[in-house]
């Protein structure tokens, strides 16, 4: 049985690369940054709407006990 000379994957694509690489090109690695971005931005909107809804509502009720 022969062995395969020790690699790893690309984490976009899955080609195999070297082993002290992390993408197999530029693009992969673009596409990667630009994947995290795109999550980390839902992540703060998520993050965002779920204060509001947190927060809000006793806002709205102690300015309606108001008269406002």
């Amino acid at each position: 049985m022969a062995s395969a000379t020790p690699h790893k994957h690309c984490i976009v694509c899955g080609n195999a690369i070297g082993e002290k690489e992390t993408f197999c090109d530029e693009l992969c690695e673009i596409k990667f940054r630009s994947a995290q971005r795109r999550q980390r931005m839902m992540f703060l909107i998520f993050t965002a709407l779920i204060v509001l809804i947190i927060i809000l509502p006793p806002i709205v009720t102690s300015l309606k006990g108001r008269g406002l």
